[in-house]
Formats: C-alpha cells, sequence, structure tokens
C-alpha cells in the first residue's frame, strides 16, 4: 500500500471502543505501549464502559500575537497550552470511583465501597484507549500522565446514568509531549 495522492474513503472514520474492554488505567511509570499490538502491562486495569457521551478530548490554546508599528501580526506564540479529555464512567465501582473522587478517598471492603469527598482527589494515573475504527482498523490512545481535575454535577434520577463526568488534564511527560496516537495505517505496511 503506498501513499496516494488522492481522497480515500478508507480513512474516514467513527471510532468505537473496542468489545470487552477499551478504557484502561494504571499507576505513573507503568510500562506504555508504543504501538496497536503490544500487550498491556497487567497493572493496567479496565475502568469499563463510557456513558455515550464518549470521550471528549480537547485542547485550549492561547496565543499572543506580535505585531509591528503598523499594527500587522508578525508573529504569534503560544502562552499556554492545555489538552483535556472529559468522559464519564458508567460503571460504579471502586476503579472508577477513585479516578473520581481519588485513590486514598475510596476503599472497597467487606462488600462496601466508601468514598471520602475532599481536596484531596487529583491523582494523576496513566491512561490508555483500545478504540477501533471502521473496516477494524486499530487506534491505541495513549496518555502517560492524565490527573483528574474536575466532576460535574451528578444527577440522581431514574432516568439518568448514576455518574458524574471527569474531566482529566494532561500532563507533559519526559519527552515534552501529553498525547501519542498509534493508528493502523491505510497506506503502508506493518514490518
Amino acid at each position: 500500500m503506498a501513499e496516494t495522492n488522492t481522497n480515500n474513503q478508507a480513512n474516514v472514520s467513527s471510532a468505537k471502543g473496542v468489545k470487552g474492554g477499551y478504557i484502561f488505567s494504571a499507576p505513573v511509570g507503568t510500562e506504555l505501549p508504543t504501538d496497536i499490538k503490544t500487550k498491556l502491562d497487567p497493572a493496567f486495569k479496565c475502568l469499563g464502559f463510557i456513558s455515550e457521551d464518549g470521550y471528549v478530548e480537547s485542547i485550549d490554546e492561547d496565543a499572543d500575537d506580535i505585531n509591528d508599528m503598523n499594527g500587522d501580526v508578525m508573529d504569534s506564540t503560544n502562552s499556554k497550552r492545555v489538552e483535556s479529555a472529559q468522559v464519564t464512567f458508567a460503571e460504579v465501582k471502586a476503579s472508577t470511583l477513585k479516578r473520581q473522587y481519588g485513590d486514598a478517598n475510596v476503599t472497597d471492603e467487606n462488600g462496601l465501597i466508601t468514598v471520602k469527598h475532599n481536596a484531596d482527589s487529583h491523582d494523576v494515573f496513566s491512561y490508555i484507549l483500545e478504540l477501533v475504527l471502521k473496516n477494524g482498523r486499530r487506534w491505541r490512545k495513549v496518555v502517560p500522565k492524565g490527573k483528574s481535575s474536575e466532576l460535574d454535577e451528578l444527577t440522581i434520577a431514574s432516568s439518568e446514568l448514576c455518574q458524574r463526568a471527569l474531566t482529566m488534564k494532561y500532563l507533559t511527560d519526559e519527552q515534552g509531549n501529553t498525547c501519542y496516537d498509534y493508528y493502523e495505517s491505510t497506506e503502508t505496511q506493518a514490518a
């Protein structure tokens, strides 16, 4: 498969999570994959279903324009860049509650999960999403350092999912990156 210089419908796709488990988390420092095929380290635990709203990633950048004496823009620099994601874990279980309220604030003992609400809830974990594009094409998203930063409202009603949306900020890793995406190519062959 050579690179083409035309439109290619094989590259147009929506994405779904891999059946059986598609979002995983582990302590920072756990070995991270650098491809789409490497088996995950056993430290990565499945966080369960994500709500129908999906995984919403955003980038917030502030630019400072540098103008000449005529007011024309000569250059533009980034003064701030924050990458984050919002996700609503659909399952109410200890591992998802720990991501929302902090590892030390959640216990699961003797058949009872206890959650303490306090300001010590912003832990940092590594996250991996296992995704599938059209025609079974694989996509793996790796967030080396994701810090829980805020929780949305919790609505308790028979017609609502009993969970809060979590916003996670991507922190910069040792290589200066906040996230890695690995896609199965439609234009080159695997070695």
